[in-house]
């Protein structure tokens, strides 16, 4: 098993952004308080993006695409 830093993006120009902001905040309560690097976020012509920033724990071999 080791770490890598992972990202779950919550996206949308027609979503509020309190929604979104719910969204990411309910996916990073998920995670284990030490597992959690960050929360950011960014606007552009109304396209809204937050991300959540965490450390990933994975078996060697397996598709971090797997788990989005």
């Amino acid at each position: 098993m080791f770490d890598e830093v992972d990202f779950r993006m919550f996206r949308g120009t027609i979503k509020p952004w309190e929604e979104l902001f719910r969204e990411a905040a309910e996916f990073a309560s998920t995670l284990r308080p030490e597992e959690l690097i960050g929360i950011s976020h960014s606007e552009d012509s109304n396209d809204g993006v937050v991300a959540v920033w965490y450390w990933a724990h994975r078996d060697e071999g397996q598709d971090p695409e797997r788990d989005r």
